[in-house]
Parts: C-alpha cells; structure tokens; sequence
C-alpha cells in the first residue's frame, strides 16, 4: 500500500479529496510565499508597484544592481501567482 492510501486511511478521508486538499494547501502556501517576496522588494525600495521600482531604475534613483534583478524577479512572482491563481479555479 502506498503512503497516500495509508494517511487516507487514518484521516478516514477518500485518496482524491486527500490529495485535493494537499494540492490545494501547497498552492495556496507558494501564492503566499511569492507575495511575501514581492512585499520584500516593495519594502527594500520603498515602493507600491513594479513600475514604480522600474523608474526609480530608469531614473538612477537606485542602484541598477541588484534593482533590475528584483524587478525581474517580481514580474515572474506576478506571474507565478497569476498562474497558480488560476490552478486554483480549477481545483476548488
């Protein structure tokens, strides 16, 4: 018998809800993850938006480096999010 099976018997819950509700809690878990990153680079140059961080690097207002990798990094945490979102949907 596999682990999956064993722990669905112990909680007394069906395979599939079991493995819904784990997928359900690990996606919610990395939405919560990426936001608190992106809160993270918000924080370190006192900004709200990404485009408030671009042009704070378009305007030499911050160092380039390591800004331009924070900006990248928090369009693809956007769209992380945005996609796990939308997994969401589907597994509720």
């Amino acid at each position: 018998m596999d682990v999956i099976s064993e722990v669905s018997k112990i909680i007394n819950i069906p395979k599939e809800d079991l493995i819904a509700k784990g997928m359900l809690a690990f996606v919610e878990k990395e939405i919560r993850l990426s936001e608190l990153d992106i809160a993270d680079i918000r924080d370190r140059y006192n900004v709200t938006t990404k485009d408030e961080l671009y042009e704070k690097i378009k305007s030499k207002n911050v160092e380039s480096h390591p800004a331009w990798e924070d900006y990248i990094t928090w369009k693809n945490k956007e769209q992380y999010i945005f996609d796990l979102k939308e997994k969401l949907k589907i597994i509720r």
